[in-house]
This record gives structure tokens, C-alpha cells and sequence, in this order.
């Protein structure tokens, strides 16, 4: 397995997000630019916890036969030493994916580093809401219901036009 795929199916089991990130899916394949661009600034905040974090999952994503994604999984990764000592990038990666920024310091008042996907972020269809400042609705769209539900595919088709 490599890191890529290790670092979508990390993400996939610490978010719950499997099918915009584990699954064969199209927000799958929209998403995996997102996560070249996140596990790259991971890697580069956490040099060494990172790439021994990615390898913690590998070691139990990798058996034979290959596990589903799934809380036994998560738990599985939880009690992991290797996870243990790194569980705060594995905070980290779901910071990035619902916020598009993380922390690179354990301390509160370290500084948010910008993730720089804010209006993908994982929080806004989950909140059933689009980003501050970022809406694919026309005006006066708030006079109405609120759609079921915006998906990750919808904003990005509609940031590619």
C-alpha cells in the first residue's frame, strides 16, 4: 500500500467520511488532490510522527484478508502504540479535513495552519450549511428550505466551471 492510499484510508476511518474517501467513488477521486496536497503539509509539520503514523495503519489495512473500514478497524489502529504516541496528528488529519487547517504544536495557543481547501472542508455538509463566504446558491437563497444535503462532488463541480 502506499502512503497515498495509506493516508485516505487513515483519513477515511478517523473522519467517518468512507465514502468520500476509501470508497471507488467519484468524491473519492475529487478528493484525491485535496489529500496529496494535506498529507504534504502534514508530512511537513510532522516529519517523523506522520510517516510512523501512516505505517501504523498499513500494518493492520495490509492483513490478509483485508479488513473493511469500520469501527473494529479504528480500534484496532487506536490501541496501536504507534498510534498512541502520535494521536495528536491523528487529531490533526481530521482538523484538516472538516476545517482545512490543523496545528502543528500541541498547545492551545500554537497557530492554525491553513490547510488551504476551506470551502471542501468536511464540516459544511455535515452542518448542512456552505462555508462563510462561499456559496454556490444564488441570492436570496436563505428565503427558502435548506437543500437535503450539498456534497463534496457538488462544490466541486461547481468551483470547476
Amino acid at each position: 500500500m502506499d502512503d497515498k492510499t495509506a493516508f485516505m484510508g487513515l483519513s477515511a476511518l478517523l473522519t467517518g467520511h468512507y465514502r468520500q474517501l476509501s470508497e471507488e467513488t467519484e468524491e473519492r477521486d475529487l478528493n484525491k488532490p485535496v489529500a496529496e496536497e494535506y498529507a504534504r503539509r502534514l508530512r511537513g509539520s510532522f516529519p517523523q510522527k506522520f510517516p510512523a503514523l501512516l505505517e501504523a495503519y498499513k500494518s493492520l489495512a495490509t492483513m490478509e484478508p483485508k479488513p473493511p473500514t469500520d469501527d473494529v478497524l479504528l480500534g484496532a489502529v487506536r490501541n496501536l502504540q504507534a498510534f498512541k504516541d502520535n494521536e495528536f496528528v491523528a487529531k490533526q488529519i481530521v482538523n484538516v479535513w472538516y476545517f482545512s487547517q490543523f496545528k502543528a504544536e500541541d498547545r492551545a495557543d500554537a497557530p492554525l495552519i491553513d490547510g488551504g481547501f476551506y470551502e471542501l472542508g468536511q464540516v459544511w455538509p455535515t452542518i448542512r450549511a456552505h462555508p462563510i463566504g462561499f456559496s454556490t446558491q444564488l441570492h436570496g437563497y436563505w428565503t427558502s428550505e435548506p437543500m437535503p444535503e450539498t456534497s463534496s462532488i457538488q462544490i466541486a463541480n461547481w468551483a470547476a466551471r
